[in-house]
């Protein structure tokens, strides 16, 4: 059904750019030949799993500028003066590809800016939601710029919408990409228009993209109720259209009916009405929370949240979610294989043994044979459980590997006093594809 398992890769956010609309510039935070050195250090960090990048910020002037308008790529993130703005977007989607990641877009389709090129159209086919007095209604103010709420079943039923799409796609090749995440999906109520059509008019514009074979990912697991209340509980229409969410707010009832390949992404827990979930699935390496701008220091801190959050969560979405027992934090989740996860210490054990306590952890690599990582956050003295064999012991920092041994393992346990915030990497003996 969706083009990508989200349950077995990591979709991240990189800033780009954003609008200084004093000055009429674009603040650009990283061009395209800097998210390409971005990418190649993530993907050493995270051992080559699959990844999605969306990049913000890549139109106009930046992150929010000209909706619902998407049509020109910012000429600020080009690569240098020899190269036009579209082709350095197209070089880096393809560059990206030689490092396990597919790079696509970061749009919205609900907001509308009273200085897009498309605000004319948008007034004149009556494509713009309005207030109880009928004015185009404010749905928020960024970058100082008051934002306007599309109105979704008007504009796909005007085919204004289709045309917005197949344009983006003759600029990115989106269809190829097969993905794209869509900020702020939220219906609105307006003077005439209710939830319920805005809702269907959404799961359209959703179909008609899944038609061109581009997954649309999203900032929420969306559950507007008929009065426009946007709630975190309750059922959602579109859990079946959208693969994965930037923030979620999962309750016990979602984590055992789906499984991760068909709900998945980010715990948030200042959303959260069960901050619980947290500990007991983890979720999605987002990436924007760490990466700032080119010269920013993140490489430590994202090799701490891969090893301590990020790899949990693939590690787990690799197994079938059987039943959750106890309350508040003596909450445990019972997964096939002997799995379990906990509230309590964000533990995880397997047949007993302990694999991960708070951030002290080793967890096997679910992507790749024989390769296990470790982690301390305080330099405590761990046992790491390890099938027997040989393996070379590998040390991270920033993005530069340092081999440090030989292990060979004949008990399954491997007694380690590492250094702490350090990751580390055991892989089979002669296992030196990407590590060369």
């Amino acid at each position: 059904m969706f083009r990508h398992d989200y349950s077995k890769l990591f979709m991240m956010k990189i800033d780009m750019a954003i609008p200084d609309y004093e000055k009429n510039i674009s603040v650009v935070w990283q061009n395209c030949t800097e998210v390409l050195d971005t990418i190649i250090a993530i993907d050493t960090i995270t051992l080559w799993v699959s990844k999605i990048v969306y990049l913000v910020g890549w139109q106009y002037l930046g992150h929010d500028d000209k909706y619902p308008a998407f049509f020109e790529v910012n000429k600020g993130i080009k690569c240098d003066e020899n190269t036009s703005p579209e082709d350095s977007l197209n070089w880096l989607i393809s560059e990206a590809k030689k490092y396990n990641t597919v790079v696509s877009l970061h749009i919205n389709l609900s907001d509308a800016y009273m200085d897009s090129p498309l605000w004319d159209t948008y007034i004149e086919h009556d494509l713009i939601v309005k207030n109880m007095f009928g004015k185009p209604k404010v749905t928020g103010r960024w970058n100082k710029q008051k934002a306007y709420q599309v109105s979704f079943l008007k504009e796909y039923s005007s085919g204004l919408f289709q045309k917005r799409i197949d344009k983006l796609c003759s600029i990115i090749p989106l269809t190829d990409i097969g993905t794209v995440h869509v900020d702020a999906f939220f219906a609105r109520r307006g003077k005439g228009v209710n939830i319920k059509s805005e809702k269907l008019g959404r799961r359209k514009m959703i179909e008609y993209c899944m038609s061109k074979g581009i997954d649309v990912t999203s900032e929420f697991l969306y559950r507007e109720w008929k009065c426009g209340h946007r709630a975190h509980f309750g059922k959602s229409d579109i859990v079946d259209l959208i693969p994965a969410y930037w923030h979620t707010a999962v309750s016990r009832r979602d984590v055992l009916l789906y499984s991760a390949r068909e709900l998945t992404g980010s715990i948030n827990s200042g959303i959260a009405f069960d901050k619980s979930m947290d500990s007991l699935i983890y979720g999605n390496l987002k990436g924007e929370d760490i990466i700032g701008d080119a010269k920013s220091e993140w490489r430590d801190e994202f090799a701490f949240k891969f090893a301590t959050y990020g790899l949990p969560y693939l590690y787990l979405n690799e197994l079938e979610r059987l039943y959750i027992k106890g309350i508040m934090h003596g909450r445990r989740l019972y997964h096939s294989g002997n799995v379990v996860s906990y509230v309590k210490d964000k533990k995880i054990t397997k047949n007993d043994k302990l694999l991960k306590i708070n951030n002290e952890l080793c967890l096997s690599v679910p992507y790749l044979n024989k390769t296990y990582v470790g982690y301390s956050e305080n330099g405590k003295k761990n046992k790491w459980y390890l099938e027997n064999g040989s393996y070379d012991l590998y040390a991270i920092k920033g993005a530069e590997k340092q081999y440090l041994k030989q292990l060979n393992i004949v008990d399954g346990t491997y007694i380690v006093k590492p250094e702490k915030r350090t990751m580390y990497v055991v892989r089979g003996h002669g296992m030196t594809e990407n590590f060369n």
